[in-house]
Parts: C-alpha cells; structure tokens; sequence
C-alpha cells in the first residue's frame, strides 16, 4: 500500500468508527425506549389494578372507610396523570425510530469495511477508492440530512461500554475459529 492509499484508508477508518458507534448508540436508545416502555405499561398496569373498586375493598379492607375513598380519589388521579403523560410519549415509536436508523447505519458500516478490505488486499486503484469514499460520504450525508433520532447520554454510555470494554463490535480470531466452518477460514 502506497503513502497516498494510507492516508485515504486511515480517513476512511475513522469514518467507519463514526458509523460503528453511531450505529450502536441507535441500537442502546432503542433499547432504553422499550425497557421505559415495558416499565410504563406495568406501571399503569398496576395502578389500574389498585384503582379498581374490588380490589381496593379487598387491599384495604382493614383500613376505615374514611382513609378508603381519598386513598382511591389519590389512585384514580394518578392513574390518569400517568396514562396522560405516557400517552404523550410513544416510546414504540422513538424505539423504532431508533432501530431503523441503528439498521441504516449498520449497512453504511458494511459498506465502509467492505471498502477496506477492499483496499487492503490492494484490488483498488486510488481512483476507484476515491470514487467509492466520495460516494459514501455522499450517502452518509444523505442520512444524515433526514430525520435522526435523538439519542441520550445513557445510551452513549452503555454503547461506550458496549464498544470497549465487552469489544461487541469486534470479532476476534478465537470466535472465528468456533463460528466459522474449517472450509472457509484463511
């Protein structure tokens, strides 16, 4: 590999590191979107649960009947306060929003390391690499340009994590050996 080529395919390194992080934070976001949800639901689960009549008569019989009706006045407005604000966030949606993008920015990744390895066992001229880096980050700026879902810092977090110190997006020889047949290994 010449000077020239190095320096395109660190330019293109770093592009595919921005990918695979990008890539896994959409992939945390959505995750945290549904476990939010999950907790929602049984959230309101519950409380529907206590504010029902029967059941607050069989919970609470041992209490007076004073403390009985505002403890199920108390109940009932925050299952409603609940069920309004939940209505007002649709996690499923943001969740989705987030794996579709997580799934874009997964076949970009493919793309990127194709094109490395490409460049790596020296099938390219600097032209066709060239043309090929411009047109991803063509592509990529296509992405991008379009509706992105917003992220949080706990899922940076849990993706940094993720990423370094359990390698979820690195494959070592050790895993090749035991996942790939003998017959298609180097």
């Amino acid at each position: 590999m010449n000077d020239s080529t190095k320096v395109i395919y660190r330019e293109i390194q770093d592009r595919l590191v921005k990918v695979i992080w990008t890539h896994k934070v959409h992939l945390c976001q959505a995750d945290i979107h549904s476990k939010r949800n999950r907790r929602r639901n049984n959230t309101l689960l519950i409380c529907s649960v206590l504010v029902s009549a029967a059941a607050i008569t069989n919970i609470f019989k041992w209490l007076p009947e004073s403390v009985i009706l505002p403890l199920l006045a108390l109940l009932s407005l925050l299952l409603t306060f609940l069920t309004l604000k939940f209505k007002a966030e649709n996690l499923d949606k943001e969740a989705s929003e987030n794996e579709r993008f997580a799934a874009t920015m997964h076949n970009l990744r493919n793309q990127y390391s194709s094109l490395l390895s490409d460049i790596k066992a020296g099938v390219l001229s600097d032209k066709e690499i060239i043309r090929r880096r411009d047109q991803l980050e063509k592509d990529e700026d296509l992405i991008y340009s379009g509706n992105v879902p917003a992220t949080t810092a706990t899922a940076k977090d849990v993706a940094d994590k993720a990423l370094k110190s359990e390698l979820d997006s690195t494959t070592i020889d050790e895993e090749i050996e035991l996942l790939v047949s003998s017959n298609l290994q180097l």
